[in-house]
């Protein structure tokens, strides 16, 4: 059986790719092409859950967040996840580069799942050591 190669969606990506902007579909095509398959967080799906609780929920934008999630790997925070995450966030304040720690625990959760690759236009992802920031 072929391994899957995955790219991990950030949540600047799923909320421009579900508003319709261009470069994200552009940005998925071009990967999909290159024969990524796509994943994404619970961390970013609470995200984006947030952000639609604070707007007050719309019945249509609720819908299209549940069905691009559907589509979607969605990698899960366990244990190990937690331990990574830590580390990372250690060794982040340690050299005096502090990042988000949603941000910390979609990169650990992504490392744990073999994935290095993290499309998003957060610059916080490209200090981590080990992750790919793909820019779109």
């Amino acid at each position: 059986m072929e391994a899957l190669n995955f790219v991990c969606l950030d949540t600047s990506f799923l909320i421009d790719f579900l508003r319709g902007e261009t470069n994200t579909r552009t940005s998925y095509l071009r990967l999909k092409s290159e024969g990524y398959s796509f994943a994404t967080t619970t961390i970013n799906a609470f995200e984006i859950f947030r952000g639609l609780d604070k707007r007050g929920r719309i019945k249509g934008e609720e819908e299209a967040v549940r069905k691009l999630l559907s589509r979607l790997v969605v990698w899960n925070l366990g244990i190990e996840e937690a331990e990574r995450c830590s580390r990372i966030y250690t060794e982040m304040e340690r050299i005096g580069s502090v990042i988000g720690l949603n941000d910390c625990f979609t990169a650990a959760i992504a490392i744990s799942n073999g994935c290095q690759k993290i499309v998003s236009d957060d610059m916080h992802f490209q200090k981590i050591p080990g992750i790919e920031r793909i820019p779109y």
